[in-house]
Formats: structure tokens, C-alpha cells, sequence
């Protein structure tokens, strides 16, 4: 339960400390005296986002933090698994700064607002007068009967499962898409891969080819150099070879004179065997020269293709080409392996349907089980509210398609008067009969859940005299198993309270602030006496006040 709560710098709220006992404490204070900033506050620890609007001093930050005796057992596996200190109280701290940032701790340690929401929502429930509309909606209504039902380990289970099932559903559907883009392709890739398999394509054969026809398109120079060269180095009269051998003969004759010589000597000698074996090539490509015209022909159509290609696909080398015919064979390939994939998935998505509507039927079937001794409990509940005359149903129907909570949708039927056939929620009750109804319904959710703490803002709306006091009585009667706080206008409530404090306005150093004291039982009767009468007490407002406040 929440033992202490501190808040600084918040709306008009400067600075705030407020011990909380256990069993049912009351908050009362006129209209505006602040008890929604108080709410406003303690909902920042549990999550709720918010920005500078609400700091007081705009250059300070906002503080807000609560002490929770809890029961450790019930949370070792939160702390575990987000490698948190279990300590004793634990303590939950929520900061913003001037620039709007936020932070979040439990035990020091800092924490996301979804790991500080998984916690709180276990420990605190802050039921505010617009959550009383809740109850219309479908989702709250199964919610009830499921916490009355105790399935919540089924529900896990169940929802585990279904996030499977809808992931495995999607992936279904996104494969049969591209499947089905990928059949419609497959025909032009095919034409795209046949293309470039009919060339016979080798790696670096565009390059080769290249290379051939620059000599073929250059085949009367190179013969006229390669022939002209030939008679240069040894067939003309004074050849170059041969006038070479002479000079290197006749240094061979004087080398001994001189180490330079020697030395010339030795370069003609190299130069001599260099020239020698140039002429040797010469003279063989000029033997080996051939320029067939057919092959150029064939050559140019070739490579005419290979441009084709690299054209189409804005490419430029062989390298490149026999790639994009890699890509375009796995392409087909992968198209092929969808047919067998989608099988797979089909298979896979009916066995886990299979398995999730066996669990949802069971879900189904145990929430219907439990339809009439919710229903008995609530009837006997809203007939001690001064509703004898109420009928309560719970409709339900079996869905065709699973939802997060399983096949089922479940209505609640009302109706206040006797004789009227009842009606869905939003067309039966009224503001007053809804509060009533769900103060019911949140005590009977109380027997049912683990919470330790729940706070009710002014549920008691609509109603007076004796419902009031009934209403009180319920919220005292589940005070012996959990904290309950209720902000309230009314007397018979306040009245109710084993602890009671006071909310109030005060203009202080030309500041209006919000603060909180605890009442004795003078301080009650008086406030009483006040609820009761209005700012004029008078003697027998008094006295009924202390007659309230002792009986």
C-alpha cells in the first residue's frame, strides 16, 4: 500500500508531505481547494506523461515520490527480470526538469515509463470520476469477468499464443504478396536470364574480343611497321643487327685497355642479344600474322551483343554481366521456394489456430460459468445500494475471428426499474446508478485481484442520504483487505473514514498553494458540520456531525 507521499514544485502545490495509513482514509476540501492536482500528482508516479506546464517554479524541477510497503514475494520476478533492488519500502520517484524532461526511479535506479507503469499498475488503482464511464466499455467488461473468473494465468497463456498466431498470420500475408509480385516478374526475369545464357558469355571475353578487333581494324599498319621493322634490323643491306655486331666486335678488341670499356663491351654485348631477341618476335608475328575478315565480322556481331546487354541494364563489363546473371537465377530461384515456403507457413498458422481457439474455447467456457455468480453478486450488491428493484445480465456472443482477449464478446444488460427489460449500459443508467454500479463492481474486482491500494474520486457522485452511506460502508468493508482513499463531498462518507485529511487553499507571500493536514476528531466534526450545513455551522449541524462521526 502507498505509505507516504512527497510532492515538490508541482501546479500550486509547493512543497508536500503526506503519511497514509491503512484501511479507509477520506479527502475532503471545497471545490478547486486542489484535490485534482493532488491526483494529478500521484499519477505521475504511476506513468502518466506530462511537461513544464505543470512545475510551479518554472526554473526548479518537480519532484513527486511514494513509499509502497509491498508484499516482496509477489514481485521477485519484476525485480529479476528488470535487475532491480527489492528494498523495503519500496520507493517510487518521478522527476521533471525546467526543460520538460523527464525521469523515472524505482529504488534509485532508473527506469523506462513502461517499466514504472508494469509496477504501479499492480500496486494502485486511481479511479477518477470520467473512469466511471469505463464501465460501458466492452473491454472493461470482460476485464471484470475474467478477474471474478481467476483466469489469468489461462489469459497469459492465451495472449502469448495469440501474438504468435497474429505475427505468423502476417507473415503469411506479406509472403504471399511478394509471392505473388515475384509470379507476375517471373516471366520477364526468365526472358532477362535466357538473354544472357544464350550468349555463352566467359569472363573477360568482352575485354578479349576487344583487343582482337583493335588489332584486326589496325591490320595494314601493323603488317607495314612489323615488315618495314623486319628489313631495318636484318634484311636491308646495312641492317641494324648486323651493324650492332660489328661495333660490339670491335670493342671486344680494346675492352682489356679500360674498365669503362669493358664496360660498353658488356652493355653492346646485352644490347646485342636484347635486339636479337626482338627481331626474333618480329619476325614471328610477322610469319604468324593472319586477319581473317569472317572472324572480324563475327567478332563485331558478338560484341555488338554484349553492348545490347550492357545497354539494357547499364552496365560495362562481362564481370557485371555474368553478377546481374547470378541475381537473375536467384531471383527464379527464390521465386520457385515461395510455393514450398507459403506450405510451410499454411501449415504452421493452422496448427497454432488449432492450438489457440482450444485455449480460447476454454477461456470461453469458464467466463460463461462464472456469468451467474458475478451477476448474483452484483444484484445483491446495487440492492444494498438502494437499487432492489435492478436487473443485471451479461449477454455474450461467440465471435468468428480471434481478438487479444479471446472469441468472446460480452455485453452488460441493466436495467433499475423492475418490470424493464435490460439494456446495454449507456442506454440503462444514469450518472448516479453507474457510480453505484461500479463502486460494486470495483469491490467485488477487489476480492478478486492483487491490488493493495485503490483510490476513488468522488464515486459517490450523484447520489446522497442513505446511498451515500451505503456506499460508504462498501468502501469501508473493503478497506479490511486493501488500502482505500476516497475524495468525497459528502458527509456520510467522510464520516466513514478511520483516517481523515483535509485539502485547502492559502494565499501565502502573494502565491495561492494547495496543502494537506491531518484532522483529529474535533477537526472532523467540525468539517462534517461544515459539509453538512455549509461555511455557517450551526449547533445541530455540530451535533449531527458527532453523531455521524460515532455511529
Amino acid at each position: 500500500m502507498l505509505t507516504h507521499l512527497s510532492i515538490t514544485n508541482y501546479a500550486i502545490i509547493e512543497h508536500l508531505e503526506l503519511k497514509i495509513e491503512g484501511g479507509f482514509t477520506v479527502i475532503t476540501g471545497e471545490t478547486g481547494a486542489g484535490k485534482s492536482i493532488l491526483l494529478g500528482a500521484l499519477s505521475l508516479i504511476l506513468g502518466q506523461r506530462s511537461d513544464t506546464s505543470v512545475l510551479n517554479i518554472k526554473d526548479k524541477k518537480c519532484i513527486i515520490e511514494g513509499e509502497f510497503d509491498i508484499d516482496q514475494k509477489l514481485y521477485i520476478d519484476f525485480f529479476e527480470d528488470n535487475e532491480l533492488d527489492q528494498e523495503q519500502p519500496t520507493i517510487i520517484r518521478r522527476e521533471i526538469n525546467p526543460k520538460g524532461k523527464s525521469r523515472a526511479f524505482i529504488n534509485d535506479t532508473p527506469v523506462s515509463l513502461s517499466v514504472l507503469k508494469e509496477l504501479t499498475s499492480q500496486l494502485i488503482d486511481i479511479h477518477s470520476q470520467h473512469q466511471t464511464l469505463k464501465i460501458q466499455e466492452n473491454k472493461f467488461q470482460i476485464n471484470v469477468v475474467d478477474a471474478f473468473a481467476g483466469i489469468s494465468k489461462l489469459l497469459f497463456s492465451y495472449k502469448e499464443k495469440y501474438l504468435s498466431y497474429v505475427e505468423c498470420k502476417k507473415q503469411f500475408k506479406e509472403l504471399t504478396e511478394v509471392a505473388k509480385k515475384s509470379k507476375a516478374d517471373v516471366d520477364y526475369i526468365s526472358f532477362q536470364a535466357n538473354e544472357i545464357n544464350t550468349l555463352q558469355l566467359k569472363f573477360g571475353e568482352k575485354e578479349k574480343i576487344e583487343a582482337e578487333l583493335e588489332i584486326i581494324n589496325n591490320a595494314e599498319e601493323i603488317k607495314s611497321v612489323l615488315e618495314n621493322s623486319e628489313n631495318l634490323l636484318i634484311n636491308s643491306d646495312q641492317n641494324i643487327l648486323s651493324e650492332l655486331k660489328n661495333i660490339t666486335t670491335l670493342f671486344e678488341r680494346i675492352k682489356s685497355c679500360s674498365s669503362n670499356y669493358n664496360l660498353l663491351y658488356k652493355r653492346l654485348q646485352s644490347l646485342t642479344i636484347e635486339l636479337e631477341d626482338i627481331t626474333s618476335e618480329i619476325e614471328n608475328s610477322n610469319t604468324d600474322l593472319n586477319f581473317n575478315s569472317e572472324n572480324a565480322a563475327y567478332l563485331n556481331e558478338r560484341l555488338s551483343s554484349i553492348f545490347s546487354i550492357e545497354q539494357k541494364h547499364n552496365i560495362s563489363s562481362t564481370k557485371e554481366i555474368l553478377e546481374l546473371l547470378e541475381t537473375l537465377n536467384s531471383q527464379l530461384l527464390e521465386t520457385n521456394s515461395y510455393e514450398d515456403r507459403l506450405k510451410l507457413l499454411a501449415k504452421e498458422l493452422e496448427e497454432q489456430k488449432t492450438e489457440l481457439f482450444l485455449l480460447a474455447n476454454k477461456i470461453s467456457k469458464k467466463r460463461i460459468n462464472n456469468f451467474k455468480g458475478l451477476s448474483a453478486k452484483i444484484m445483491n450488491r446495487v440492492s444494498q445500494l438502494g437499487m432492489e428493484d435492478a436487473s443485471f445480465q451479461i449477454k455474450h456472443k461467440t465471435l468468428e475471428e480471434f481478438t487479444d482477449t479471446g472469441i468472446d464478446e460480452i455485453k452488460f444488460l441493466f436495467s433499475s426499474n423492475k418490470g424493464v427489460a435490460p439494456l446495454e449500459l449507456n442506454k440503462a443508467a444514469s450518472g448516479g446508478e453507474l457510480s453505484r454500479l461500479m463502486l460494486t463492481i470495483k469491490s467485488i474486482l477487489a476480492d478478486n485481484i492483487n491490488l493493495s491500494s485503490i483510490i476513488f474520486d468522488e464515486i459517490d457522485t450523484g447520489v446522497s442520504g442513505d446511498i451515500a452511506d451505503k456506499m460508504a460502508i462498501i468502501m469501508k468493508e473493503m478497506s479490511s483487505n486493501m488500502q482505500v482513499i476516497s475524495i468525497t463531498h459528502l458527509p456520510q462518507v467522510a464520516a466513514r473514514g478511520d483516517n481523515h485529511f483535509k485539502i485547502y487553499k492559502e494565499n501565502l507571500k502573494d502565491k495561492t498553494l494547495t496543502s494537506v493536514i491531518s484532522l483529529n476528531k474535533a477537526e472532523r466534526i467540525e468539517e462534517l458540520a461544515k459539509m453538512l450545513s455549509g461555511e455557517k455551522m450551526s449547533v445541530a449541524a455540530k451535533e449531527n456531525a458527532k453523531n455521524l462521526l460515532e455511529n
